[in-house]
């Protein structure tokens, strides 16, 4: 196959992701709103279907035996969504939306730093295989996800009056057509993330750019487009809360789509087989983590005073990336 074509496979396939996971996430909640089910479980598989993007990507990654590029999405995902944040932040910078953020939001916050230290504790360090062919960094990112979820969920259950749901919002649709066009958007983004990973990893032979670079980059901000937008709706109507605290769950879960990323690796320590370009992308995600708390933390400040973390936040972004590229 021309290489020209490849590289527009990869544009189409990234483009497409956008738009089939933005319709995923419409149809999602029209399920939502058409079934009788729970509104906590329906919301537990709208937000796994939202992250198909990745976990497709990464597992595809796996079975074309490229762990480097499977890694490096899922962290360079994270990376790129803080980027994002802090890119809307100062979009949005006469709110001062950080200042908005709740006490969830700086949980979710710490329990993505202590989940991407884990993983990076794994990248650096020599361990055993323990439980069939899984390592001991992904059952204690399992551990470390469901536990911090349910701790940050106690913490900050809501305890007000309960709003009435409208029910009519999806009211042109059936019950069959919902559940048949959301059915049909997640098995196209599945084939969508297919293509998109194998494609990326063509491009990183033809290239001669490192996969960790690839994944990191390129991988993690077409499968992190439905996220970003997903987060400026909700900024644009004001619910700056909601924004912060969903996307940094989103990065929460994105760590552990890597635990599950390793159930389907059989050839060593998934994490100690990728490139240590991973490494970087990592420690600064950390960094980037640390800044969003501090700016969730401090009382409100001047505009110029306020903006610091989030320029930052961007300058390293880009420094980050021509970082990683240099590593072949």
């Amino acid at each position: 196959m021309p290489n020209w074509i490849i590289f527009a496979l990869f544009i189409l396939a990234g483009f497409a992701t956008f738009f089939v996971a933005s319709r995923l996430s419409i149809y999602g909640d029209a399920v939502k709103e058409k079934t009788s089910a729970s509104s906590a479980f329906m919301g537990a598989i709208i937000g796994i279907a939202i992250s198909l993007p990745e976990l497709t990507s990464s597992v595809t990654a796996i079975l074309i035996d490229s762990p480097d590029l499977a890694v490096g999405n899922l962290i360079g995902s994270n990376l790129f969504n803080i980027m994002g944040l802090a890119i809307f932040d100062i979009v949005y910078r006469r709110y001062q939306i950080m200042t908005h953020a709740t006490e969830e939001s700086k949980l979710y916050g710490w329990l993505v730093i202590f989940m991407t230290l884990v993983v990076v504790a794994g990248l650096t360090l020599t361990l055993p295989t323990a439980v069939f062919h899984i390592s001991y960094t992904s059952i204690a990112i399992v551990i470390l996800y469901f536990v911090g979820s349910k701790y940050i969920n106690d913490r900050t259950e809501y305890k007000g009056r309960k709003v009435k749901r409208d029910s009519t919002k999806y009211g042109e649709y059936s019950y069959r057509q919902v559940i048949t066009r959301f059915a049909g958007a997640a098995v196209s983004i599945m084939i969508i993330g297919s293509v998109l990973t194998i494609t990326a990893e063509r491009i990183s032979v033809i290239t001669g750019i490192g996969a960790s670079f690839i994944g990191s980059f390129l991988v993690a901000i077409s499968t992190s487009l439905p996220d970003a937008v997903s987060v400026g709706t909700a900024l644009k109507l004001r619910n700056f809360n909601l924004g912060i605290s969903s996307l940094l769950g989103s990065n929460a879960f994105n760590l552990m789509i890597l635990a599950i990323t390793d159930v389907f690796y059989f050839r060593g320590n998934l994490l100690q087989n990728s490139g240590t370009a991973n490494i970087i992308t990592g420690i600064v995600s950390v960094v980037f983590i640390l800044f969003v708390i501090f700016s969730i933390t401090r009382r409100t400040s001047r505009p110029m005073g306020y903006l610091m973390p989030s320029v930052l936040i961007i300058l390293c972004y880009f420094v980050t990336t021509y970082m990683v590229f240099q590593i072949k």
